[in-house]
């Protein structure tokens, strides 16, 4: 079959994005199982380590995620001792997550093995290529976000 080469897989970011995403959940899945961590919990609890005392929908915003699946991720967290979620009492309708010391004191391992990883993705990039590479990342998810926004208006 004849492909026109400006179509091939090869030479979409798609393709390389959703290889990263393999490979990425293979490197550190085994090293946040030996935490205790779920894989698919991985983002949630560092987004609330980095940013406690967040609402529910804020860390949902923060990953993108839909309502459902963060309240799930929240569920299992708050269920294996890692979060906790408490009533706002501005607004009780609303949960803010904290980590639970169970997250605290895994806290520099769970890092630990990000810096390894990100270590691992960088490995002979000099800094201004990793910003080079950060930017672009940067500006594809902002294209895609914005590109779903205009899907759901």
């Amino acid at each position: 079959m004849d492909q026109d080469s400006s179509r091939s897989r090869r030479k979409a970011p798609g393709h390389y994005l959703a290889a990263l995403h393999r490979l990425s959940a293979a490197f550190l899945s085994p090293r946040m199982r030996r935490l205790g961590v779920k894989r698919g919990l991985i983002a949630m609890l560092l987004e609330t380590l980095e940013g406690p005392g967040r609402t529910q929908e804020a860390l949902r915003d923060a990953l993108k995620v839909d309502r459902a699946a963060a309240a799930r991720a929240l569920f299992e967290l708050e269920s294996k001792g890692f979060v906790t979620r408490r009533e706002d009492p501005f607004d009780r309708r609303r949960k803010i997550v904290e980590p639970a010391p169970r997250a605290s004191a895994l806290s520099a391992a769970l890092f630990a093995a990000l810096d390894e990883h990100n270590e691992v993705l960088f490995r002979g990039f000099d800094p201004a290529r990793r910003e080079e590479a950060l930017s672009i990342l940067k500006d594809m998810a902002a294209n895609l976000e914005r590109a779903v926004k205009r899907d759901k208006t």
